[in-house]
């Protein structure tokens, strides 16, 4: 008897471990597709998970493994005609039936509740355009003193929207608590409006954007960064960071690294995703006094693991140095004529050093970017400006056939820096060529890693051309 029980036993465990664990039906009446296929949302194309199978009328795409927390698409061929949340491992069992204006989730709560929750929101949005819409019609006919009086009362009316939807906001967090629309619905609330004031101050209007950018980031809930409202909030939360260029808005880069430490997986999604954005040497809106302030900060976070802080502490090594007001380092050069000098002897009111190697293909991009900016030349030849490219690695020949081709603008100066100091003493970051200084004659650093097109920005704004 016991040994029938525990074949019994053993049979429905078997049963039960090669049931599905999701299993999703799709239907779509608005268009015909040959394929769909439903793909994990993931900013970094990591670990994208895809299902695709034949359709016709409906599709059921079942998988003994649950699908992982987070934003999901629904592909027919190749447009996106739907989407999902997913919150849990649990409840991944439900239908999906996608029509030209409606889309509706039967078995899924959370996803139901979404449909629910964008329309609201887009009633919300529809009634503050309406009130937009009847000051811009009123401003065609209504005189200056009346005008004022209707904006006032439109403002009023705006503000008790706002705080509508900001009540309804909170009410679906509270009622989807634990899911990821949650986090989801939170993210998105308004930050609290700002004083009057600083609307007629840029700094202040700037500072207050940024400091109140995170109110409500939910950083304990790392399934936010696996959507697209999570991933676009923090690229335009660096997208700001970049344009306005301020270095007194770095610490709130810093504070929301802070907050963020509230969950360990939070802090690292955040934190490489704006380091890639803000600190790659291949990002092209690298912003280098703050990702300096994000690698100091990161190094005090008590349990970095090992990886990361051999990694960030050689990164703010190689980073901190030859910063704006610096005295780059001396290096020894061979000059096109075979005469030796170095850095420091070639005397110059302004000089654009530039670190390159000749056969380079983005060197020699804009080298040839270069040859034609008018305020460049024109400086140049005014001698108010000395460029001097320098080939920094160990190759002879490289070096001579530079100088024998047209690539070699007879306007510059070219060394070689033959006993490969910069690179062997790490002089300079080198990582990323070309890289280009700005130095004054001091060789002391004006602009340090120069893009070309700020080139003729620069020259204007120092008039040297």
């Amino acid at each position: 008897m016991k040994k029938t029980l525990l074949s019994l036993l053993l049979i429905i465990a078997g049963l039960i471990s090669t049931q599905a664990q999701m299993e999703i039906k799709v239907k779509i009446s608005s268009a015909q597709y040959d394929s769909v296929r439903i793909e994990s949302f993931n900013p970094d194309k990591k670990q994208i998970v895809s299902f695709t199978q034949p359709y016709s009328t409906e599709v059921t795409f079942k998988e003994k493994q649950s699908l992982h927390p987070g934003f999901y698409w629904i592909i027919g061929d190749t447009t996106k005609v739907g989407s999902f949340l997913i919150s849990n491992n649990k409840n991944q069992k439900f239908s999906v039936i996608i029509s030209e204006d409606t889309v509706i989730y039967q078995n899924s709560v959370e996803n139901t509740h979404n449909v629910e929750y964008i329309s609201h929101i887009q009633s919300f949005r529809r009634q503050l355009s309406a009130l937009d819409q009847e000051f811009a019609t009123a401003q065609a006919s209504m005189p200056q003193y009346m005008l004022r009086v209707l904006a006032d009362s439109l403002t009023a009316k705006a503000r008790r929207i706002n705080k509508a939807q900001d009540d309804y906001q909170i009410a679906v967090c509270k009622e989807n608590s634990g899911l990821l629309l949650s986090s989801i619905v939170e993210l998105a609330r308004s930050i609290p409006e700002m004083p009057q004031e600083y609307y007629q101050n840029r700094d202040l209007y700037q500072k207050y954007i940024v400091e109140h950018y995170f109110d409500h980031f939910p950083w304990n809930d790392p399934r936010i960064f696996l959507t697209p409202i999570g991933d676009d909030k923090i690229k335009d939360f660096c997208n700001i960071i970049y344009q306005l260029d301020r270095k007194d808005l770095d610490t709130f880069v810093v504070a929301a690294l802070n907050a963020a430490r509230v969950n360990e997986q939070s802090l690292y999604l955040f934190y490489d995703k704006v380091e890639k954005i803000l600190g790659s040497n291949i990002s092209p809106y690298k912003v280098e006094h703050t990702y300096i302030k994000m690698l100091q900060n990161i190094l005090t976070y008590p349990n970095l693991d090992e990886n990361r802080q051999r990694r960030c502490s050689r990164e703010l090594g190689m980073i901190n140095k030859n910063l704006e007001g610096d005295q780059v380092p001396n290096f020894r050069i061979v000059m096109g004529n075979g005469d030796t000098t170095s850095l420091y002897d070639i005397q110059c009111d302004y000089m654009l050093l530039y670190l390159q190697h000749p056969t380079c293909p983005t060197c020699r991009e804009v080298r040839g970017k270069m040859a034609n900016y008018p305020a460049l030349n024109s400086a140049i030849a005014k001698k108010n400006l000395t460029v001097l490219t320098v080939y920094f690695e160990d190759d002879a020949q490289v070096w001579a056939n530079y100088l024998k081709s047209p690539e070699a603008n007879p306007s510059y100066l070219h060394g070689w820096n033959f006993d490969q100091s910069i690179e062997d003493n790490q002089l300079y970051d080198t990582r990323t060529i070309p890289y280009m200084f700005l130095l004054d004659k001091d060789k002391k650093v004006i602009r340090k890693d120069l893009l070309y097109n700020e080139i003729e920005d620069y020259i204007k704004q120092l008039r040297l051309d």
